[in-house]
């Protein structure tokens, strides 16, 4: 990607995420490995970058909320490849996430709440309820596949400018 391309949407992103992407915790999801060589936070900055620029594509208005929420959507914050739960991490980990987000940062609306708890449609019982939940759902199983196939590795540039205005 191109960085002068790009710096609308990073200008908009940093202001609209960066409370979050400078806090401890959020930053803690570096240590989380995630798909392939990607880790957690990498994977959510991606999908919520994704999902902003959907948002304008699509004429969204309530932005802030959706992009916020993508942002947290994997906000787990446990090694997924090796400790095991009740659940299969596909279902377990979006009530974690939830969870951890209403333990750190307070409640969420409703739609965040659903946007994060069905994101892994339709692999999970929790059906998407919104346009922002939809967005979300399409940028992680985007995202999700470029990690795999180590496509993301052209968000990199992005990423490295959005670490390091917020930094």
């Amino acid at each position: 990607m191109n960085i002068l391309k790009e710096k609308k949407y990073i200008d908009e992103y940093v202001n609209l995420t960066g409370d979050l992407l400078s806090d401890e915790l959020v930053k803690s999801m570096k240590q989380y490995r995630h798909h392939q060589d990607t880790n957690t936070h990498f994977h959510s900055v991606y999908v919520s970058y994704t999902v902003l620029k959907m948002c304008e594509a699509l004429s969204i208005i309530n932005t802030r909320e959706i992009v916020r929420a993508s942002l947290l959507h994997d906000f787990y914050l446990y090694q997924w490849y090796t400790e095991k739960h009740e659940e299969y991490h596909i279902w377990y980990h979006p009530k974690e996430s939830v969870k951890n987000i209403e333990k750190h940062f307070g409640s969420l609306t409703d739609i965040q709440r659903n946007m994060i708890l069905s994101h892994m449609f339709p692999t999970c019982v929790e059906l998407p309820k919104s346009k922002g939940a939809w967005i979300l759902t399409l940028a992680d199983k985007k995202c999700a596949v470029d990690d795999y196939i180590t496509k993301s590795k052209n968000f990199y540039d992005v990423y490295n400018e959005i670490e390091k205005r917020v930094n």
